[in-house]
């Protein structure tokens, strides 16, 4: 009874000189708890909290970044198949290698089949489905890829050699992000370790890919520069993609009317000199070839390796193939970043797989979202 007598007096000595110290505070200035009262009492908290205004949960929803709110946080790892498949990357190495023996043009293939299906609905192997549950066309048939995007079936080959050591493990968007970023490396760049953990869509439909999300061959650069802005690509990340037609080939019927009957006026395009038109000729003679029967061209003269000469060539001998090529050296956002990889044979090498792990990284599925499938041309 004495000593609660003792810390009942002391608790209201405390309490009444922490009044006289808040009274003295100036009118609107922070008011501090005196240390005393800490030291006495630390139950009642740090001295160093005693100015942090507490906060519920409804405070903490209002001070998080809209952008940061709505992002889902990502679970890509390097070292994502470390336990369950740890020898995922040298199976698809391998697979690869096989292939392009037979079929050198396959890098290109697959390097275009990478992109064109991470920029629909992200990186979640939707544009190698060949139905969807709900009865839609799906990517791989819409307008914008149509009969001439290639390698669906060369990500089957690779998937399957996964399936005999790693059954159903490795999905089919890790299949195709980790061919890409092989087919870098035998492309001459230097090897990386590829990013693992992506899920496979459930669906797949050819309006996502035919609603502006893909860019066609005749855009405009304002086009092209909302797009790849749409998809949080900067102008030079953009060039540098582009830059992916190093290693690609374009068929006639893509560009044969710049050389024969440009914009409907019989004559070429002004833009071309008259060695790329007689190029352009001599590749593709007959004008009046069914579509996609025509014959493909390469971009540049190293169709196998990732280099510079693709920049070089248009800045030298204004050799471009596409529309959308031609404006990167006829815009002022374009011209001088194409300059630059033109004269710095190290830098597109070292930047363009930056870029592609990015493209790579673009919406991805992880964690309960989506499947793995056992074979990418269908759901399980």
């Amino acid at each position: 009874m004495k000593m609660t007598r003792i810390f009942l007096s002391t608790l209201s000595l405390c309490l009444l000189l922490l009044q006289l110290n808040l009274s003295k505070a100036q009118p609107g200035s922070p008011q501090k708890l005196p240390f005393t009262f800490h030291s006495l009492f630390p139950f009642f908290g740090r001295p160093e909290d005693a100015n942090i205004p507490l906060k519920g949960p409804q405070d903490d929803l209002q001070n998080v970044p809209q952008q940061a709110a709505d992002q889902k946080p990502q679970k890509l790892s390097p070292d994502f198949y470390i336990k369950t498949c740890p020898n995922a990357q040298k199976i698809v190495a391998d697979a690869l290698a096989d292939i392009v023996k037979k079929n050198p043009g396959a890098l290109g293939n697959l390097l275009r089949l990478q992109f064109h299906d991470c920029f629909v609905n992200g990186c979640d192997a939707s544009i190698l489905l060949d139905y969807s549950p709900s009865g839609d066309t799906v990517e791989k048939s819409s307008m914008v890829n149509g009969l001439l995007l290639k390698g669906a079936d060369m990500i089957d080959d690779i998937k399957l050699k996964l399936e005999e050591q790693c059954p159903q493990t490795v999905s089919c968007a890790d299949t195709l992000a980790f061919t890409a970023n092989e087919v870098m490396t035998m492309a001459g760049l230097l090897p990386r370790k590829p990013l693992g953990g992506r899920r496979d869509a459930l669906v797949s439909l050819s309006s996502a890919a035919d609603a502006d999300n893909l860019p066609l061959p005749d855009w405009t650069m304002d086009q092209m520069v909302k797009l790849f802005t749409k998809k949080g690509f900067n102008i030079e990340e953009m060039v540098i993609l582009l830059g992916a037609h190093s290693i690609g080939m374009a068929h006639c019927d893509l560009f044969i009317q710049r050389a024969y009957n440009f914009q409907n006026t019989g004559k070429p395009d002004p833009t071309l000199t008259v060695e790329a038109v007689e190029e352009f000729e001599k590749a593709c003679p007959n004008v009046n070839t069914p579509k996609y029967r025509n014959p493909p061209v390469n971009f540049d003269a190293t169709p196998t390796v990732l280099d510079n000469l693709f920049y070089m060539e248009m800045v030298e001998k204004n050799r471009t193939f596409l529309i959308t090529d031609s404006h990167l050296l006829t815009d002022q956002r374009t011209l001088p970043l194409v300059q630059q990889f033109a004269h710095d044979p190290s830098l597109f090498p070292r930047r363009f797989p930056e870029v592609m792990l990015k493209l790579g990284s673009l919406n991805v599925l992880t964690g309960n979202e989506g499947e793995i499938r056992k074979i990418c041309r269908s759901t399980n």
